[in-house]
């Protein structure tokens, strides 16, 4: 949703909640044009209200300067007790390419993982064509998730102009801090054993470019119009030896006849 529709109500935009109420429950929170971060401790809540807890928190200071706070309940009183912090969240370093567009200001339309959703194109960005077009965005919901965002933004800058992956589009950020990227939507369908000389091909090229992929599953192949593109580049291994990458080689085959949906949480896909 656009940030003019928003109001300074909070809104979960992300949460990581523990089932067992073992460890930490994490909450992303949007207000207004800004995101917050929560923590809550376990013992604090009941699972359901973990599931929607804003209105079971103590008064937060929701418009002064703090990125963290930490919710936890008194042992002895059992008084719900809060602490928050200012401290510069974990960001990606690697900023490679000219378009930073603000991951709030971009119009969701689908949901494609915790993590990944698809969006309308933003207005700023000079590569995509006026009219609005699908994109995908990936993003770090939280800092944790900042180690996979980096390497896979890593990868396409070394996969620029390759033609092996979706073209990159931009970096996305949150309160100035790149937490995400930016990608083209391709439209394709996802390798079967028939694509077995294909797929080998494309990643002997991309072995070629000094990168191990690190998971070759079938849906991280996209069979489309103008040949094979690779995608999730979240394990990618840069340098990795001679026999790594001929064991990633090796490992195709079976991975293309598994029909056990692992990996397949993340594809793009025709629409008819």
């Amino acid at each position: 949703m656009p940030a003019s529709q928003l109001t300074d109500q909070p809104i979960i935009i992300s949460m990581e909640v523990d089932d067992d109420d073992s460890c930490e429950s994490e909450y992303r929170v949007q207000i207004g044009n800004q995101v917050k971060y929560l923590v809550i401790y376990p013992g604090t809540f009941d699972r359901d209200t973990l599931s929607l807890p804003l209105g079971s928190l103590p008064p937060l200071p929701y418009n002064e300067q703090w990125t963290v706070a930490h919710i936890s309940r008194n042992k002895t009183s059992g008084l719900l007790e809060t602490s928050t912090s200012n401290r510069t969240l974990a960001g990606v370093k690697c900023q490679w390419h000219p378009n930073l567009v603000d991951v709030l200001e971009l119009e969701r339309t689908k949901q494609l993982t915790a993590a990944a959703f698809e969006a309308l194109s933003h207005s700023t960005l000079p590569s995509i064509p006026a009219s609005p077009a699908t994109v995908i965005a990936k993003i770090a919901r939280f800092e944790w998730e900042i180690p996979r965002v980096e390497r896979e933004t890593r990868a396409y800058q070394l996969l620029e102009g390759s033609g092996l992956a979706p073209r990159f589009l931009g970096h996305l950020h949150e309160n100035g801090r790149i937490m995400g990227l930016l990608l083209e939507k391709v439209e394709g369908r996802p390798a079967c054993a028939q694509d077995l000389g294909d797929c080998e091909a494309a990643v002997e090229r991309l072995h070629g470019l000094g990168l191990l992929h690190g998971d070759v599953n079938r849906y991280n192949f996209l069979i489309t119009a103008e040949g094979v593109k690779l995608i999730d580049f979240e394990r990618v291994q840069e340098n990795a030896s001679p026999g790594s990458m001929s064991k990633e080689v090796e490992s195709l085959r079976a991975e293309l006849v598994d029909e056990s949906g692992r990996g397949g949480g993340f594809m793009f896909h025709d629409d008819d």
